[in-house]
């Protein structure tokens, strides 16, 4: 995975980072065992990413988690997928909002919104993070910084939408999707950003990095050792990385 380091001449980022750099991480706040997306399917990311940033949250969403119908952390997410996943897709015609191809991002923020009526708690919203028109890459490091840590802020651990690139026949594409649930934030440094995050393949608490763009229109580059998303659909020789493409949260 390339991490590009700080130019010279990248006078702004500096000084992004001096100011970020005073900035507490912002965590999750309790600790809690995962959701594992694999005692029901393995294109159950996104619904058990979304569990368990409830499970991780305050009192609040905690309770959502807690009470959903079941016996076991499988039949509660057998259930939400059952009960929220299964109803028709508001953007996608003919479809459910998930399937055996998963869900997608807004989707995903529909059930959550749905799960959340049941208990009169606030809505969640999703932001794409992907480099916008004309924006820097340390603006970029600063703004998914700020929405996730805000998110941390209002008590509820944010779900990460993140892509498998591959360089392809000349252009960039996407071999595989994955959510994950960021439950600590670190300040910006000269390379990116330092993250503990959820991975609901096999329901593990692992540590990584978002890391300053080398192809600054892809967005930040997430590297995370223990989450090979994709990585055995890369073709032998060809240049592949992991991006960050959306969140889910409150702010």
């Amino acid at each position: 995975m390339s991490i590009r380091l700080p130019r010279p001449s990248s006078l702004l980022l500096c000084l992004a980072l001096v100011s970020c750099a005073k900035e507490p991480a912002a965590s999750a706040v309790v600790n809690a065992p995962p959701f594992n997306q694999l005692t029901v399917s393995g294109n159950a990311c996104g619904p058990a990413a979304l569990l368990n940033s409830f499970r991780h949250g305050n009192a609040g969403w905690r309770a959502l988690a807690d009470t959903l119908p079941g016996d076991s952390d499988e039949s509660r997410l057998s259930y939400t997928i059952r009960a929220y996943g299964l109803r028709p897709s508001a953007h996608l015609r003919g479809r459910t909002r998930w399937s055996r191809a998963g869900i997608n991002v807004t989707d995903l923020t529909n059930l959550g919104n749905d799960l959340a009526a049941t208990r009169l708690l606030p809505s969640l919203r999703n932001e794409v993070l992907l480099p916008r028109a004309g924006e820097s890459s340390d603006h970029l490091a600063g703004r998914v910084r700020d929405t996730l840590s805000t998110s941390l802020s209002h008590g509820l651990p944010p779900v990460v939408s993140i892509r498998r690139q591959a360089l392809r026949n000349g252009a960039w594409i996407t071999v595989e999707s994955h959510f994950i649930t960021v439950l600590r934030v670190g300040a910006v440094d000269p390379t990116g950003i330092q993250i503990d995050y959820i991975d609901p393949w096999g329901g593990r608490k692992c540590v990584g990095h978002l890391g300053i763009p080398s192809e600054s229109a892809l967005g930040l580059e997430a590297d995370l050792p223990a989450t090979p998303v994709g990585r055995r659909l890369v073709h032998a020789g060809e240049k592949t990385l992991v991006t960050v493409s959306a969140v889910i949260g409150r702010w």
